[in-house]
């Protein structure tokens, strides 16, 4: 047993990944590959395997893969080492367990990952088996990211499928354990993109400070902090398998996917054409990219103005900054006023849901005359706000009345008490006259 325990041992270390693709993959390539070429379906018969139990009394790298793989994905849905590295888990003999003719592939080197995990991920019909609605395409989108093409340049450095899957503890992307969570995506890009040293001579990227960048932003805020999993993360902008920096004239469509309306009113306005001739990066020249913060009127005047970055106080675009942000500030007070109005009302015990629903509609005429300062169109903005503040003036008055009403109220009571006091009163007089009278003179 001794002399097969480190006959194994000496043949995995030994061992050089196949280089040439394997039946699958070349099956694949050719459009012709079948589920039943694919490794992934040579299991074995026995639940027990002798990579197992070489490994996991190893200790150190050669015993690590074994204590987690249980609750990997693969090890989950049936799979066992033999449906990745090949070999024969069922015989005893080193050179059957790991020969060439059973297929044995050992560790793949860093260049060979991306066909490695490809051989399953990238066959559809196979991957189809445990999900219908899988994506196949993430090897070809792999190669046309920055990793990919530095990786087929020789750059082993780049991230592969296990820098950010792992690699025998996998989980699903919706397992919160996962590196690709989305609550975890920018600490995973992180790993390298802030890390000084290990980015080091990656020259044309815009600096580390990105992951941090995000972290004060208004997307990052809403992931953390309200648990949105829909907002925007490092892949929801420059992708995931096919991550690539997006260019100037692309900006406006990746924030776009989100910001429908925003982009709508941007290409019609006059900086869109303007933009376009500086080669200006559409969005992230006023709202950043990384750090981008909640965005509101405070964006057109004031300190925080970002339009005085380009333009002069007394130019045309200033002025119709100032009064974008004059009209927008009308309707913000006109709907707090009557909030607060409302909010005296309920705190007193009147029901106020109705007036309550219809100021939401007011506040829905703020926000897109907020979208619409996109246009540079004075006269859209305007338009949202006139049809907002006769709605917020009419749940002011509703206000009014239901603080009116209480008022009333409060008095009537008030009136009632003093009169029941009064009989009250009274009564109490008039028993003691009568237990008076009804006494023995002396």
């Amino acid at each position: 047993m001794r002399v097969f325990f480190f006959a194994m041992i000496g043949a995995v270390l030994t061992a050089p990944a196949q280089e040439s693709a394997p039946p699958a993959a070349a099956a694949q390539a050719s459009g012709t590959q079948s589920p039943e070429s694919n490794p992934a379906d040579q299991k074995p018969a026995e639940k027990q395997s002798t990579c197992v139990t070489c490994h996991q009394n190893q200790g150190g790298r050669l015993s690590a893969p074994t204590g987690p793989f249980p609750t990997d994905i693969h090890a989950e849905k049936g799979l066992t080492c033999a449906s990745c590295h090949g070999g024969d888990p069922t015989s005893m003999d080193p050179k059957v367990a790991m020969g060439p003719a059973k297929g044995f592939r050992g560790k793949p080197s860093r260049e060979q990952v991306p066909e490695f995990c490809g051989r399953c991920h990238s066959n559809t019909t196979y991957m189809h088996r445990y999900n219908p609605s899988v994506q196949t395409d993430q090897m070809s989108l792999y190669y046309t990211s920055q990793h990919g093409k530095l990786l087929r340049q020789g750059d082993r450095r780049v991230a592969t499928c296990i820098n950010c899957h792992s690699v025998h503890d996998i989980k699903l992307a919706s397992d919160p354990s996962s590196p690709v969570y989305p609550l975890n995506i920018p600490d995973t890009c992180g790993k390298c993109h802030s890390d000084p040293e290990y980015m080091a001579g990656y020259d044309d990227l815009p600096g580390l400070t990105q992951v941090t960048d995000y972290q004060k932003s208004v997307h990052y805020a809403s992931l953390r902090e309200q648990g949105n999993l829909s907002a925007p993360t490092c892949i929801t902008c420059h992708s995931s398998h096919g991550a690539i920096p997006p260019g100037a004239r692309s900006i406006a469509d990746v924030c776009g996917t989100c910001h429908a309306n925003n982009r709508q009113y941007f290409e019609a306005s006059p900086h869109a054409a303007a933009f376009a001739e500086m080669d200006i990066r559409g969005c992230v020249q006023c709202h950043g990219n990384h750090e981008v913060k909640r965005s509101d009127e405070r964006m057109l005047v004031g300190p925080d103005s970002v339009c005085l970055t380009c333009h002069q106080e007394e130019d045309a675009g200033a002025t119709r900054a100032q009064e974008m942000a004059d009209k927008i500030h009308q309707l913000d007070a006109a709907i707090n006023l009557a909030r607060a109005t409302l909010e005296e009302a309920d705190q007193a015990g009147m029901d106020v849901s109705a007036s309550t629903a219809e100021l939401a509609n007011a506040h829905s005429h703020l926000v897109i005359s907020r979208t619409a300062i996109h246009s540079l169109d004075s006269v859209q903005v305007g338009d949202e706000i006139d049809q907002g503040l006769p709605i917020a003036a009419k749940v002011l008055q509703e206000g009014k009345d239901k603080l009116a009403e209480i008022q009333s109220r409060r008095k009537g009571v008030a009136l009632f008490s003093l009169l029941v006091l009064a009989i009250v009163l009274s009564l109490y007089l008039y028993i003691r006259e009568e237990d008076k009278s009804q006494q023995p003179s002396q």
